[in-house]
């Protein structure tokens, strides 16, 4: 049992620099029952994320330069509790593709100096199961790049759970790309590279196996750095995908924020983003090469994973499959007992969000 005691915040693997640089741009505007986790954060950036990036600066910077940038990343996109996290544990499991876990997404900024000592003041700090959904969490399971994004630079859609105030200018800067000035875009796409190169070099080569639902609005960036990038777009019931996304948000909040929230307008800014991320894919789809793109059901992807992942290596020509189908099944297995929480809604937002996303969702 990890010390839950401890404040779970994603900022305590950026540097001092990126961190007092974010309050400054909210104003310090920090709720005062939330002064002990900002000071804390301020603290173990200071002492320790801090020294520590630098450290790896000094050594491994010309190194990681002199990294390829990945040509043919794969990309798992799709809305929020969409299934995106399943496929991606389960897809990881196949030892030919190499992905961002825990401690590299938040503690992105000195990759190569997780020390033992280290791993386990990081796993402190990890909840044993995600509070959204109950999945298990450890300090090597698979993450999403976009905390190490804020981390490294400051930009990142997540930040909205550490400031809420500023969710919506977070959402339409890192999630659409809107309002972003030319240097802060051009800024996102070199962390965005440097973080591939250094997972790269990390995994000698692997192929890349990336999950991130903010990607689902940034194919064009995407398609900038990574030509021949693959995609694998999951949907789901909007029913579920709304209740559920609002949890999260609400969960995250609770654990990650230095501002108090309004839970009202979690629900109202939630159904305004579906509806803004879904038709900001469906515009920009189009750009992807038919090859490199697959839309996948997430009950199918449920009732029939092996099938389903199959259908994905074939249509994308990932190789390896049936090396790794033993994975997929034994990971398939330890998940039998797992419950998707069951959502109600009322009618009249029922209709509202069938209106809403109508052959959006898909």
């Amino acid at each position: 049992m990890r010390n839950t005691m401890l404040p779970q915040q994603p900022l305590l693997g950026a540097n001092i620099k990126t961190y007092f640089k974010l309050l400054l741009d909210n104003e310090f505007a920090i709720g005062v029952r939330h002064l002990p986790k900002a000071l804390y954060t301020a603290l173990v950036s200071a002492l320790a994320s801090s020294p520590l990036a630098i450290l790896e600066k000094w050594n491994k910077q010309k190194e990681i330069e002199q990294t390829p940038v990945p040509i043919k990343p794969i990309f798992i996109i799709g809305h929020w509790r969409s299934g995106t996290t399943f496929l991606h544990y389960l897809m990881a499991k196949d030892s030919n593709l190499a992905y961002l876990n825990n401690a590299q997404s938040f503690c992105p900024n000195y990759t190569f100096y997780h020390f033992d000592f280290l791993k386990k003041i990081i796993n402190l700090h990890l909840p044993n199961k995600r509070p959204m959904d109950n999945m298990e969490i450890a300090f090597e399971y698979p993450q999403e790049e976009e905390f190490a994004l804020g981390n490294m630079s400051g930009q990142s859609c997540y930040l909205w759970w550490t400031f809420p105030n500023k969710m919506v200018e977070y959402f339409e800067k890192y999630a659409l790309l809107k309002n972003l000035k030319e240097k802060e875009y051009q800024n996102l796409k070199n962390t965005y590279a440097h973080l591939m190169q250094k997972l790269s070099l990390l995994n000698q080569g692997k192929s890349l196996l990336l999950k991130n639902p903010v990607n689902t609005g940034r194919i064009p960036m995407l398609l900038e750095l990574f030509p021949d990038a693959q995609f694998i777009y999951l949907y789901r019931n909007p029913v579920d995908v709304y209740q559920s996304t609002v949890k999260l948000h609400t969960k995250l909040m609770e654990c990650f924020a230095l501002q108090d929230f309004d839970a009202k307008k979690i629900e109202e800014h939630t159904f305004t983003f579906y509806q803004q991320l879904l038709q900001k894919y469906q515009e920009d789809k189009k750009r992807i090469p038919i090859q490199n793109l697959i839309e996948v059901d997430y009950q199918q992807l449920t009732k029939e994973p092996i099938k389903v992942v199959a259908q994905i290596y074939q249509k994308l020509n990932i190789p390896y499959f049936e090396q790794a189908r033993f994975a997929f099944q034994e990971f398939i297995e330890s998940q039998k007992n797992y419950q998707a929480e069951i959502y109600t809604i009322n009618e009249q937002k029922k209709e509202e969000l069938a209106k809403l996303t109508n052959v959006l969702w898909r």
